[in-house]
């Protein structure tokens, strides 16, 4: 048992389904104890504090989901527009069969709301060293074959060489990482998250799999040429973005591309803390009375 206050844990579940509320979200009870922010607790100090937050209709739990008992103003709607089930699994078949891709992962509102239930498909992506450009300028492709744009959203890219996420080590980044679900190569997500182990500091209860490093062949070194050329490519396209990002929201590095031309990521951020200090602030007047 830890040494933290039954107080504190309740407060780490609150804070926890304030963050997804602002999704207009709540989370599955199953996973709720991986994704408790902040505080390293056991199954057993969970289960007592919800029944706590229970008794005080602080929560509320509905099929197996639970969600905070308070109105907030969520920051993403989801939309009830849906992607053609039959497109949508001939795009990832033919996203399956790239050769320099290591790992494929659902990120974002796919990751979170299920294909079914989401307007596009967001997918985070690992390719083999210094392919990264290559792979992006294949999905373009892809893309304008199937007349996708609007469909694929594949935002972030990152090779072999650059799996440690070294910007935005925040709340946000975190979660994202943690929530991917492997469409490709689970295998080498599991390394990805291994190589990622920073993510506990804001999420501690999460595990973080046991996994050997894996090796790519040499012989990918051949493509960095290209890789170089369509880099160069993609700076003078984004040009404009490249000169308005801030905070790393457009990154066109030699193994990362990162091109989140609308980030909320600062966005949700600040909203969070915004909204837990105003229901913190009513929250230890209750308790105070």
């Amino acid at each position: 048992m830890s040494d933290i206050s039954k107080n504190d844990i309740e407060e780490a579940i609150e804070k926890t389904l304030l963050y997804y509320k602002l999704f207009n979200s709540g989370i599955n009870l199953e996973v709720l104890h991986y994704f408790l922010l902040e505080q390293k607790v056991s199954k057993e100090e969970l289960d007592k504090a919800l029944k706590s937050l229970l008794d005080k209709k602080k929560i509320i739990i509905s099929k197996d989901t639970i969600y905070l008992n308070r109105e907030l103003e969520t920051i993403y709607v989801r939309k009830s527009k849906t992607i053609d089930s039959r497109l949508t699994q001939k795009l990832l078949n033919v996203l399956n069969r790239v050769p320099f891709i290591s790992a494929i992962a659902f990120s974002g509102g796919t990751a979170n709301y299920g294909l079914e239930n989401h307007e596009d498909i967001d997918l985070f992506i690992i390719t083999k060293p210094f392919t990264v450009y290559v792979v992006y300028l294949i999905i373009h492709i892809i893309s304008l074959i199937y007349r996708s744009r609007k469909i694929l959203c594949i935002n972030y890219l990152v090779d072999e060489k650059a799996i440690q996420i070294q910007l935005q080590r925040d709340l946000f980044t975190a979660h994202q990482i943690i929530a991917l679900k492997p469409f490709k190569n689970a295998d080498y997500l599991r390394y990805f998250l291994r190589s990622n182990d920073w993510v506990k500091k804001h999420y501690p209860n999460f595990i973080i799999p046991d996994t050997k490093r894996l090796q790519s062949s040499f012989l990918y070194s051949l493509f960095r040429p290209f890789n170089i050329l369509i880099n160069l490519l993609y700076k003078f396209r984004y040009k404009k973005y490249l000169v308005l990002s801030e905070e790393g929201s457009v990154v066109l590095d030699e193994h990362i591309i990162k091109l989140h031309t609308n980030d909320y990521r600062v966005k949700i951020i600040n909203e969070f803390h915004n909204q837990w200090k105003r229901y913190s602030i009513e929250r230890n007047k209750i308790v105070i009375t």
